[in-house]
């Protein structure tokens, strides 16, 4: 057996949840490693009850079937806790999911969760798009939970920008049916999903997922929610994580933004008016020079060796002063 059989009958086992079986992780180490360990070592670590359920093998061998004719069927891939493609942002959790089932690939790239609403106005809208295009341009995918309302617009609107963005799903992935799913996976995005491929979404999977789309985002933006929002326990989540969450509030007299105006009067988000004020660089000593040098068009490379920096960092400074209304490019040319 491989590791995600392995891991798949002991995520089977009754009794024995995520923290114990992360526990169980890095007492022994692999799925193998568990499985063979010492009665006396397993009851040390995890009590008698469950030592003696993975020992014996009390797991279900009906679902153990049906989840490998599904991987066997090549549309799914899956990590183990592991493999070397594990996500290590989730390994940073109290309990993370001992596998995950993957449709498409995760890139080595800083995401952006962005969640809330599923019934965002048309302003919040727009605000989305605009702030997803600043974040595709600075570098960053996007991450959400595939709902409707302002988790698909950022998808979608990732999609447009010619980015990437992952969706971590409430669900089994064989459930992910519809255009914005279609959208993600024809892009070069990715579904994710920690709950077995037919398992359906319930009022206890979407809540329990927020915790990995916290855990997989450098920070969090909350562009619109009210006060019973799904969303506010993702910013919970990243709040006891260490991650910093943004609010936006639009239309202030709104009870739309109820959980905006929580989030930001607990003390868990900072305001933020625009993304500017997410991905934006402050004014600097070097910014102005720089705008002197572009009143004649310059190219990259005419800008790379003024600043004396490579490629990357030139383009970079170059887009956020063309966002900010600073610059204009003419075709391969910069102009202030």
């Amino acid at each position: 057996m491989g590791s995600f059989e392995l891991w798949l009958r002991l995520k089977l086992t009754k009794g024995v949840g995520e923290i114990t079986l992360y526990r169980l992780y890095r007492t022994f180490g692999g799925a193998e490693d568990i499985l063979s360990a010492d009665y006396k070592d397993l009851k040390g670590c995890v009590g008698e009850s469950r030592a003696r359920a993975i020992l014996s093998g009390d797991f279900d061998e009906k679902v153990y079937e049906e989840v490998l004719r599904a991987v066997e069927s090549g549309s799914i891939y899956v990590i183990t806790l592991e493999d070397e493609e594990y996500p290590s942002a989730l390994k940073r959790i109290k309990d993370p999911p001992p596998l995950v089932f993957l449709r498409g690939s995760l890139r080595k790239l800083p995401l952006v969760g962005i969640v809330g609403t599923r019934k965002p106005t048309p302003y919040t809208l727009n605000f989305v798009e605009e702030l997803v295009s600043m974040a595709v341009s600075r570098g960053y995918g996007v991450v959400s939970g595939g709902a409707a309302g302002i988790d698909s617009k950022a998808h979608l609107s990732a999609v447009e920008n010619s980015g990437y963005t992952l969706c971590i799903l409430g669900f089994g992935i064989l459930n992910a049916r519809g255009r914005v799913f279609e959208s993600i996976s024809e892009s070069g995005g990715a579904l994710l999903s920690e709950f077995l491929p037919h398992e359906r979404g319930d009022r206890h999977t979407f809540p329990k997922r927020n915790r990995l789309i916290a855990a997989l985002s450098e920070f969090i933006v909350v562009p619109e929610a009210g006060g019973s929002s799904g969303s506010l326990i993702t910013a919970d989540h990243a709040v006891k994580q260490g991650k910093k969450v943004y609010a936006h509030i639009g239309i202030g007299r709104s009870s739309s933004w109820d959980g905006c105006y929580r989030l930001v009067r607990e003390g868990k988000a900072e305001l933020i008016k625009d993304g500017s004020h997410v991905f934006g660089v402050k004014e600097n000593s070097e910014s102005e020079p720089l705008l002197e040098f572009l009143r004649i068009p310059r190219s990259l490379d005419d800008v790379k060796t003024f600043l004396g920096v490579d490629d990357s960092e030139a383009l970079k400074l170059l887009t956020e002063l063309e966002l900010e209304g600073k610059i204009k490019r003419l075709g391969s040319f910069f102009s202030s």
